[in-house]
């Protein structure tokens, strides 16, 4: 398994974001980058056994501790208010130093530019370049980077430089407060956060044991082995807080000390 040691960038105005990486693929110079963005609570080592298995599919994995976790840099005073203030200049500064860090890495690493040619067996192939994959909570910071042509903190150059490198964005299992939506007042799904008996103590472990849980929704659909498109939240099966088997189970003393950040849980919830 490749190296699992922390390494670090330093942005402008200091800020330090660490990272894992499982370093190109031998004698490849066509393999895709994929950067990892986690969620919250769990920081990026939730994702570490991935790189073992990035050269045999000739990528290149990039697990990034978010701000706010294991050695990048905190939330300073006042970015947690423009967080309480749900300000889009936390979002827009967040945003820009992702893409100042895949400026970096793709320049330092020297990384395959993103090329596209046909393909009997497709429209069009695609070698090369970076994807971008976020996970719950990360989803946010992927999406405020897709609205960067907006985005006043990230120069032209380099917004028009990830243009050739970026072939595309994943959202895994997004929260519903990435697209800004309102859960219904009638949704009976259970929320950690929201939950009055919960305190602040034993809210990290709560959101840990049901993000890490299995659940039967009822409209499962077992052919497709999806949702189907007619689905609300009203069919999941989501009044549970955890289910009886958990990922989080499976974890090793270690695992938890090195993938779960508690402290973090205070300004995930404020998002």
């Amino acid at each position: 398994m490749p190296s699992l040691q922390i390494q670090t960038y330093t942005l402008s105005e200091g800020i330090e974001l660490s990272f894992t990486d499982s370093g190109a693929p031998p004698d490849s110079v066509s393999y895709t980058t994929v950067f990892f963005l986690h969620g919250g609570i769990f920081n990026a080592y939730q994702f570490h056994k991935i790189h073992a298995h990035a050269h045999a599919l000739n990528l290149r994995t990039v697990l990034l501790h978010r701000r706010d976790y294991a050695g990048s840099t905190p939330y300073s005073r006042t970015e947690i208010e423009e967080l309480k203030q749900g300000s889009v200049v936390f979002w827009e500064r967040l945003s820009a130093q992702l893409a100042e860090f895949l400026g970096i890495f793709i320049k330092r690493e020297k990384i395959p530019k993103l090329t596209r040619r046909k393909s009997p067996l497709q429209d069009t192939a695609r070698n090369g370049g970076v994807a971008i994959f976020g996970w719950s909570a990360g989803c946010s910071t992927v999406l405020s980077l897709l609205g960067a042509i907006q985005n006043p903190f990230i120069p032209d150059d380099l917004y028009k430089g990830l243009q050739e490198y970026v072939r595309c964005c994943i959202l895994y299992d997004p929260t519903y407060f990435s697209f800004g939506y309102t859960p219904p007042s009638d949704s009976r799904n259970y929320i950690p956060w929201d939950d009055p008996t919960v305190s602040k103590e034993d809210l990290p472990q709560v959101v840990a044991e049901w993000v890490s849980s299995y659940y039967d929704h009822p409209c499962y659909d077992a052919v497709s082995q999806s949702l189907p498109s007619t689905a609300s939240i009203y069919d999941l099966d989501g009044i549970r807080s955890k289910s009886e088997q958990i990922s989080l189970s499976s974890w090793t003393e270690e695992d938890i000390v090195k993938g779960l950040e508690g402290a973090s849980a205070k300004n995930e919830v404020l998002a």
